[in-house]
């Protein structure tokens, strides 16, 4: 069924209907042009270029020897292979040269981010040294960078949440959930199978793992690391799997409302309306739908009216909110809805068959506090389409389901996720002002006893950006979430009760910040390789191709075959989309406010008004001051 309605805001809604006040939320963040990401780069390869200009000429002259990358005692312990100490000092200054705040500020950011780096440093080094010369352990100067660089991965996220502007602790639940005994033990089982499964793979099959690296298939942050990655991933997902079967075994099929929330979506929202009736025709229970028209300045109340008068097995309703903002339009929506379950789904999103009789029997379970699936794009024509289809099925098919593997599931993306409307309640509703408020929500369930469910098999498709200005704002809103999550969440973080807590969402903090450094990473390694190979004649490229392909690109195209064998052919346009993905996280990253610091200088006004004798001078003439009468009352008309 096709509804056709005039609408003079067609062109409007299609090429920038994506803007909104969620974009950058003014409290938080800043909607900064590309010259803030681009000047980033610039200024970083310059430094670059300065530093190893310098070290070049110092290392052809003897007036001082110079080492290749700044480890204390590198003799001691063998050749530095790449100058990645350096590297992340470049990007410190970098950063901070670019932060969006004043002069202070920014220099306050560099001296917090390079004196914690080079404080560690330095302990990594005198402690190398002592156990080296104690006989007890010898790590080589591979090793310091090693454990330096995965320090710098918490230091850059850890300097943000402790400076940025973000918003404030979360309401907690009054009774905190015990330790996840079970999820913990099973996770910490396939960690150990996999430090285990990777040390004896890397000596039993040293030749093989030996010719891997040098073809670029293992290396980067080392081989052992990249094994026990894929192997923890690989086991927690195969308990995935077997959680999500059990689950949805149950049959479950109460009354349900969709609540879609809209913003001058008239070009999509007849679409996303008639998939869901469609979907209720072999849906058990009864559905209702509630459109929240969201200030839209299109024909979205007009379209959505017309459209639900057509459906044969919904009934369903416009709600108007006029004030502008994704959050406000669903709490709306929650006071209105009477059902128990609610299901979410965004204006742009087309669930298919059957996925809500799938998504609604992992309800059985009364744990389960918010259920996900699968968001497949709805169309494979442009490039964003292609690399879009093999994110989802390595995000949501494989390392989604590794989560469900022990609880880990930290969010359920807002375009299609079930509640329980008494538990949203419960929680507080959707947080205002901030971005990624549909992991915010999943979040709370947790810290409140819940666990969230992701499972692939309740397929839907969604939108893919239809421009590179629409990537470019969805990622950047996507990836600065993660600051304004940890920071509104900031009491579970390794607070040990839940495994998102524990583990999760300390790892999306660091991998944040190595998905920030990847693109500055990859130029750095390019000049160090190629324009001055000659100082550094110790470099191998094979770990820094590894980076970006190796292990990473084998597992992309084994979950490829699994899921679709035909999208094998665009992981090559995914290993680009990666790069991007990195400029995006580096984007975000710069588009955080930090609150502007004055430096307390005292001028000589401010001297002769509160130095010695002046403050001398005031204690005379108060003691010479008469008492004021008790009865009189104080001068209230003048401020203090």
């Amino acid at each position: 069924m096709t509804t056709s309605v005039p609408n003079p805001h067609a062109e409007e809604a299609i090429t920038d209907h994506f803007r909104s006040v969620d974009s950058a939320p003014a409290d938080y963040a800043v909607d900064r042009p590309s010259s803030g990401v681009n000047g980033f780069l610039v200024t970083f390869v310059g430094l670059s270029l300065v530093f190893l200009c310098a070290r070049m000429v110092l290392a052809h002259t003897d007036f001082v020897q110079v080492p290749r990358d700044p480890v204390l005692f590198a003799k001691l312990h063998g050749n530095v292979v790449f100058p990645l100490r350096m590297f992340l000092v470049l990007f410190f200054i970098s950063y901070a040269a670019f932060a969006y705040s004043n002069v202070w500020r920014r220099l306050f950011i560099g001296i917090s981010l390079l004196g914690k780096f080079l404080v560690f440093c330095f302990a990594v080094d005198i402690t190398a040294w002592l156990l080296h010369d104690a006989g007890i352990i010898d790590i080589s100067v591979f090793g310091a960078q090693l454990i330096s660089g995965l320090a710098a991965l918490a230091i850059f996220p850890h300097t943000i949440m402790r400076q940025a502007q973000l918003p404030p602790q979360g309401p907690m639940p009054s009774v905190l959930p015990n330790l996840p005994l079970r999820p913990f033990l099973t996770w910490l089982g396939c960690l150990l199978l996999a430090i285990a499964g990777a040390a004896i793979a890397i000596h039993v099959l040293y030749d093989l793992v030996d010719v891997l690296k040098n073809w670029a298939i293992l290396g980067g942050i080392g081989a052992g690391v990249f094994l026990m990655q894929q192997i923890l991933a690989v086991s927690t997902a195969l308990l995935g799997l077997r959680a999500l079967k059990k689950s949805r075994s149950h049959e479950f099929a109460p009354r349900v409302a969709i609540l879609v929330p809209a913003h001058n979506e008239a070009h999509s929202i007849a679409a996303t309306i008639e998939a869901v009736d469609d979907a209720a025709e072999t849906y058990p229970g009864k559905v209702h739908l509630y459109v929240v028209n969201n200030a839209s300045s299109d024909t979205t109340q007009e379209v959505a009216t017309e459209t639900i008068a057509d459906c044969r097995f919904i009934t369903g309703e416009v709600l108007e909110c006029p004030t502008p903002g994704k959050a406000i339009a669903l709490n709306m929506g929650v006071e209105e809805i009477k059902e128990e379950f609610i299901v979410r789904i965004d204006a742009d999103t087309v669930i298919g068959p059957g996925c809500l009789e799938t998504a609604m029997r992992h309800f059985a379970n009364p744990d389960v506090g918010c259920v996900g699936g699968l968001p497949l794009p709805l169309e494979e024509k442009t490039w964003i389409d292609k690399c879009r289809l093999v994110e989802v099925y390595m995000r949501h098919g494989f390392f989604q389901v590794s989560l469900d593997g022990y609880q880990g599931v930290m969010g359920i993306p807002g375009m299609f996720a079930v509640y329980r409307r008494s538990q949203l309640i419960e929680v507080g509703g959707m947080v205002q002002g901030m971005n990624g408020e549909d992991t915010d929500i999943c979040m709370r369930l947790t810290s409140a006893g819940y666990h969230s469910v992701a499972d692939p098999h309740a397929v839907y498709y969604s939108e893919t950006p239809a421009s590179y200005a629409h990537l470019r704002e969805q990622r950047t809103r996507w990836f600065r979430s993660i600051y304004h999550l940890t920071a509104r969440n900031r009491a579970i973080l390794l607070d040990r009760r839940t495994m998102v807590g524990t583990f999760v969402l300390p790892f999306n903090l660091v991998n944040a910040a190595r998905r920030a450094m990847l693109l500055p990473l990859l130029m750095y390694a390019a000049l160090t390789g190629f324009v001055f190979h000659a100082t550094f004649t110790t470099m191998r490229w094979q770990p820094i191709v590894a980076t970006l392909l190796g292990m990473s690109m084998i597992m992309t195209v084994a979950v490829c075959l699994l899921w679709r064998p035909s999208s094998v052919r665009f992981i090559p346009l995914y290993l680009g989309f990666r790069v991007l993905r990195s400029y995006f996280t580096l984007a975000s990253a710069l588009s955080l406010i930090y609150p502007p610091m004055h430096p307390r200088v005292p001028t000589l006004a401010s001297l002769r008004l509160n130095g010695p004798r002046a403050r001398h001078q005031r204690h005379l003439d108060e003691l010479q001051e008469p008492d004021p009468d008790p009865l009189v009352p104080p001068d209230i008309t003048q401020p203090e």
